[in-house]
């Protein structure tokens, strides 16, 4: 029902913008794709362990969600809370804090209620701190490309040469500052989301302390990023900006990983014990918790065997991880969704 309700309040705001310059957004088609298949290749860095290609389809409803309901909140809670600060600041003042002191609230709330949405109705499988993380970035990817094309559209349409020259121009720039972006920006917050959330697996490692401390600051992380890309400032910074959000978010993004790291090794041992993994080779599991392991053996094969021998390794390395991965599904979890005898009074 959000999805529905967000596509057609999106249609609504955007569609005759968006349809006035179709064709123009036709003819760069070529860009638009390029521009996905680089995004969807760079989020997938972020899932070294294969834990989200899990569940393609809670990635595919984040993007979804991301794409049409956050983006529709957004729209209205926007101008709502703009209106309010305009009773307080000046006009000067709120010309030029607008963006900055409205954007981070309403579109990281909009964006993490879509992404707390997939997490709870996929409570049974999307446990781990990978899981939030992907979910998130795929929420913040669709805002993003809903985004781009709204702002393309726009200057289409104002630009005096031609709509292509004015959507080409702007999809570029907006392209190039995609690394960081709203995906950065919602994966960190849908990982404090779900650290708050009962279905959180590792909620016995983490003192309940720790955990809270750890997950408001995830979900402010997300605001502060994006206040400071908004805030006013000379274009000469933006750079500067760029480069200081990117390692804050790697930084941030390594140490969330290496949970999903522990995680894999766990499962590596109990499998290796329990005979599960007897059939992997014994190098291939061992070159499996990091990317430097597992390029090292790709590349001892490729020195041994050549490329064909380096890509069998490459095979057994996405099969191996694949297989841990689905393993997971037959241990024994901290969480389990309680069964009602009583039918729900809630309908979807």
């Amino acid at each position: 029902m959000a999805l529905v309700v967000g596509t057609f309040a999106l249609l609504d705001d955007s569609g005759p913008v968006i349809r006035a310059t179709l064709d123009a957004n036709l003819d760069l088609s070529w860009l638009w794709l390029l521009f996905i298949a680089f995004m969807v290749w760079l989020l997938f860095r972020f899932d070294p362990f294969r834990s989200g290609r899990r569940y393609p389809q809670a990635l595919v409803a984040g993007f979804a969600l991301g794409g049409t309901t956050a983006v529709a909140m957004a729209m209205n809670g926007n101008d709502g809370l703009g209106q309010l600060w305009s009773l307080v600041l000046s006009p000067e003042t709120f010309t030029d804090w607008q963006a900055s002191l409205t954007a981070p609230i309403i579109e990281e709330a909009s964006k993490a209620l879509c992404a707390a949405v997939v997490l709870v109705l996929g409570a049974h499988v999307l446990q781990r701190i990978s899981h939030a993380l992907m979910v998130g970035m795929f929420v913040g990817f669709g805002f993003d490309l809903m985004e781009d094309l709204s702002y393309a559209a726009n200057s289409a349409l104002q630009d005096l040469d031609s709509d292509v020259a004015g959507a080409g121009g702007n999809l570029v720039v907006r392209f190039f500052t995609a690394v960081p972006a709203h995906w950065t920006y919602t994966a960190l917050t849908s990982v404090g989301v779900l650290m708050l959330l009962p279905s959180f697996r590792d909620r016995s490692a983490w003192s309940t302390g720790r955990r809270l401390a750890t997950a408001c600051g995830l979900l402010l992380s997300g605001p502060l990023l994006h206040f400071i890309w908004d805030a006013p400032g000379p274009v000469a910074a933006m750079p500067l900006k760029m480069l200081g959000s990117l390692a804050f978010f790697l930084v941030i993004a390594a140490w969330l990983l290496r949970d999903e790291r522990r995680w894999v090794l766990a499962r590596i041992e109990e499998g290796r014990a329990s005979g599960e993994l007897s059939t992997v080779r014994e190098d291939v599991l061992d070159s499996l918790p990091t990317r430097r392991r597992r390029r090292a053996l790709k590349k001892s094969a490729k020195r041994a065997g050549g490329r064909a021998a380096a890509k069998a390794v490459k095979t057994q390395q996405r099969a191996a991880l694949d297989r841990i991965q689905a393993s997971s599904s037959a241990m024994t979890l901290p969480y389990r969704a309680p069964r009602s005898t009583t039918k729900s009074s809630l309908t979807r």
